[in-house]
């Protein structure tokens, strides 16, 4: 009984054993099959846990920094509506533009007239003359304004400004007639003033006008000149025979005789007042 005991006792090791083993060798099999996915998928790996933190949404009724107020805000499409202006502030606003327009006026007139004048008292040598009086219409009229260039020499029938040999608070324009070097002779009292002929017409010939030479000039003058001329044949250097263009209305060499030449301011050249009637004078 002891032997039966025993062997038995032996056999159920070996089927404890056999049982152990096996049961190992069924789970190195499931490990293997775990680890080794078949062929052609790709077994994803598990990716590490992330702590997603939820996204803190910011208070609505959140105060403003000081950087976000400064920031410019971007143009909308919305067009303002135009605000009607009463009659008031439309003139207003006019009277203003004519000011702005007449101060850039004035800023851009001011230097162009400071560069003229510039050029006119200090380059050409000139001097600014108003007319007096009635006596060279229609060339020029009473109170005209007129630029004299001082540093020209005068020549026949130019104009010409200049300090009269008798009382007056004014310079007198008058056109000169006479050149230095003219025959001159009277006649009673007339005066025959000729810058063409070389010497005087005979004492017979002068009362017939149709015996005078040619470019003779016939003006009759006053005692006070009368009496100077008669004495010459010539007008002598430096002086000058002047007349005004309006023989009527004019106080020239026929009543004070001739004009020195020291005298003369110069010759007008320019009309620079009233503006309708600027020109160049001839």
């Amino acid at each position: 009984m002891d032997e039966i005991r025993e062997r038995f006792e032996t056999l159920k090791r070996q089927l404890k054993r056999k049982f152990s083993t096996n049961n190992k060798s069924k789970n190195k099999r499931k490990n293997t099959n775990r680890r080794r996915p078949p062929s052609g998928v790709q077994k994803k790996r598990p990716q590490s846990r992330e702590r997603i933190e939820p996204a803190r949404e910011e208070p609505r009724n959140r105060p403003k920094t000081k950087e976000e107020q400064f920031r410019k805000v971007p143009p909308t499409n919305k067009k303002r509506k135009k605000k009607k202006l009463t009659k008031e502030e439309f003139e207003k606003r006019k009277r203003k533009k004519r000011k702005e327009n007449i101060v850039e006026i004035v800023k851009f007139m001011l230097p162009v007239l400071l560069f003229a004048v510039f050029v006119f008292f200090f380059i050409l040598n000139t001097s600014p003359h108003m007319v007096d009086g009635d006596s060279m219409k229609p060339t020029l009229l009473n109170g005209d304004r007129v630029i004299v260039r001082r540093t020209k020499e005068p020549k026949r029938y130019e104009v010409i400004t200049f300090k009269p040999p008798v009382k007056s608070d004014f310079q007198y324009v008058k056109r000169i007639i006479g050149m230095p070097g003219d025959l001159v002779w009277t006649e009673g009292s007339d005066l025959f003033i000729n810058h063409q002929a070389e010497a005087l017409p005979k004492v017979s010939e002068l009362s017939a006008a149709n015996e005078l030479p040619d470019g003779t000039i016939k003006v009759n003058v006053s005692e006070d000149s009368l009496a100077q001329m008669s004495q010459l044949k010539k007008i002598p250097k430096g002086h000058y025979f002047v007349l005004g263009d309006n023989r009527n209305n004019s106080s020239d060499s026929r009543a004070f005789g001739l004009v020195d030449g020291q005298a003369i301011e110069g010759v007008v050249s320019f009309r620079f007042a009233p503006f309708n009637n600027i020109g160049w004078i001839k």
